[in-house]
C-alpha cells in the first residue's frame, strides 16, 4: 500500500512538472519550442482546437507550430537517436516509432539502448 501511495504521487508530480512546462510554452507563445517538447514526450500533434485553448489563436501560429512539428520528428526521431533516448531511459516514443518513417529502426535502436542502460 505504500509503495502504491508513493507510486501514485510521484505520477501526480509529474504530470505537474510537464503542464506546467505546456503552460509556460504557450504563454510564451513559443509554438515551436511546444512542437518539440511533444514530439520529444511522444505527443501527436495538436489539434486546431488544442492550439487555440492554448492560445494560438490565428492560423500563422498554428501553421509556426505545425511547421516545427513535421521539421522536429524529421530530426529527432532518426533512427541513431533512438540508442540515445533508449540509453538515457526515455520511454517508449510513439510518434517516432508509430509515426515515422523508419520507426522500426527507431524502436529497434531504442531497445538495443534501453538494454545497454540498465548495464550501467
Amino acid at each position: 500500500m505504500r509503495y502504491l501511495l508513493v507510486s501514485l504521487l510521484l505520477i501526480i508530480g509529474l504530470m505537474g512538472c510537464a503542464s506546467q512546462r505546456i503552460a509556460e510554452l504557450s504563454t510564451a507563445e513559443d509554438w515551436v519550442g511546444l512542437a518539440n517538447y511533444d514530439v520529444e514526450a511522444g505527443r501527436k500533434a495538436r489539434s486546431e482546437q488544442d492550439l487555440t485553448s492554448l492560445g494560438a489563436s490565428d492560423k500563422e501560429q498554428q501553421s509556426e507550430y505545425q511547421t516545427a512539428y513535421e521539421a522536429h520528428v524529421k530530426e529527432y526521431c532518426k533512427p541513431d537517436n533512438g540508442y540515445h533516448a533508449g540509453i538515457s531511459g526515455k520511454p517508449r516514443n510513439s510518434v517516432c516509432i508509430d509515426d515515422a518513417p523508419q520507426g522500426w529502426l527507431y524502436e529497434d535502436n531504442w531497445e538495443t539502448g534501453l538494454e545497454a542502460g540498465k548495464i550501467f
